[in-house]
């Protein structure tokens, strides 16, 4: 990895403006400036407890990324810093500063203990969400394979789809959603690949690049036996989907692979809005619907992908319901993958300024693309019913279609 040299970094501390965690701290250290300011001097080499708990101190939401003058991209230089201390420190100093967090905090212990373990067991070992929740994979197996599609067998798929590892694993309403929300617009099921696996976000951003590019070598294969337009309903995934052909710069052969399929990837509610687009007379709902929504921009789609304006489309274009915008634009939830294991006590107040910001929006549901924000969210809210209802956008929009006569 290039050191960066303070040349390269301008101080000009635009980044501390958009920085959730800065905000949230107060502390130098934990902008980009200043990570950028300790790789300049310090090798990873040298791993050290301290090293690893300001690398851990990311969210890698890429705010930065969209406001630095010299076009530098922080969120890329910490995971290859975090590559190279999980390569050199052989003891994976990384992982064990995010269980030393995650096994003293008793909120998340709970909240994994509150899911249940037969849930649990349901997750693979190679499942992402094993590291956001921080559960071991010792005692898992490896992604089995997804089970054919119930019903509509007749007509031919028109889409591929990457449900990611929270629909497969914890919520499948989510993909039955989806399919009943692109369903109207395809005349068709959708195509599910029995051998897709994680997408690898989780594995990467902790800095084992092996297993990630492991993941997406079974993914493209997976997905190599069509040649369908591949689907994604989870933020998180589609971001991390579409970096594919950065794991593979050095290895020509699947780097051609990887970017035929990174160029096959729609995202959720860019497909669902432009859809509609093409067929303007169509409605989700019967009748209006009288309630208030936020929509929470998870992100891996504000800043990587800059999609923002499809999901406001889709709900605008909804009779009845209205969209609300928080008072101070979008706000980070502070899940952030493996940050809120390694950071529990920043993550908490990142996820509070968001729920000051909901509580004066007086929304009745919240909804979202991204399943780390969901869980984040549902979990800040708690189980009270006067609190607003937190859903993905493809079951809001399922539920929709539902009251159409």
């Amino acid at each position: 990895m290039a050191k960066i040299t303070p040349l390269q970094c301008a101080k000009c501390g635009a980044c501390t403006v958009v920085c959730p965690v800065f905000q949230a701290s107060g502390r130098e250290s934990l902008s980009a400036r200043g990570r950028l300011h300790l790789l300049a001097r310090l090798d990873p080499a040298q791993a050290s407890a301290a090293y690893a708990e300001i690398l851990s101190q990311c969210l890698l939401c890429g705010a930065c990324r969209g406001v630095c003058s010299r076009g530098i991209d922080p969120p890329a230089r910490f995971i290859a810093a975090r590559k190279r201390l999980e390569k050199t420190a052989g003891c994976q100093v990384l992982l064990r500063a995010i269980t030393r967090k995650a096994l003293s905090n008793p909120a998340l212990l709970a909240t994994i203990a509150g899911l249940g373990r037969p849930l649990l067991d349901r997750l693979p070992a190679d499942s992402g969400l094993r590291l956001r929740l921080g559960l071991p994979a010792e005692s898992a197996s490896l992604s089995p394979a997804l089970p054919e599609p119930p019903g509509k067998k007749s007509a031919s798929p028109a889409l591929a789809f990457f449900p990611g590892c929270y629909a497969t694993h914890l919520h499948r309403e989510i993909i039955d959603a989806t399919e009943r929300v692109t369903a109207p617009f395809t005349g068709a099921p959708l195509l599910m690949p029995p051998r897709q696996c994680c997408c690898g976000l989780a594995a990467e951003n902790s800095g084992d690049t092996a297993t990630a590019t492991r993941l997406a070598r079974q993914n493209i294969s997976a997905f190599a036996g069509n040649t369908l337009p591949i689907l994604t309903s989870c933020a998180s995934c589609y971001s991390q989907l579409r970096r594919y052909p950065e794991l593979f710069a050095d290895d020509p052969e699947w780097l051609t692979q990887a970017q035929a399929f990174a160029d096959r990837l729609l995202e959720f509610s860019t497909f669902v809005a432009q859809a509609m687009e093409a067929e303007p007379d169509f409605r989700f709902a019967g009748s209006p619907v009288p309630r208030t929504v936020v929509y929470h921009d998870p992100c891996h789609l504000r800043f990587a992908s800059k999609i923002i304006a499809p999901p406001r489309k889709i709900l605008t274009a909804i009779p009845g319901l209205h969209l609300t915008e928080l008072a101070n634009g979008p706000q980070c939830c502070g899940q952030g993958g493996l940050f809120h294991l390694a950071q529990p006590e920043l993550a908490a107040t990142i996820r509070s300024r968001l729920l000051t910001q909901l509580a004066q929006a007086a929304p009745d549901l919240i909804t979202t693309t991204c399943s780390g924000c969901l869980i984040h969210i549902r979990q800040g809210l708690g189980h009270d019913p006067a609190q607003p209802e937190v859903l993905h956008l493809a079951i809001l929009l399922a539920e929709l279609l539902q009251t159409k006569p």
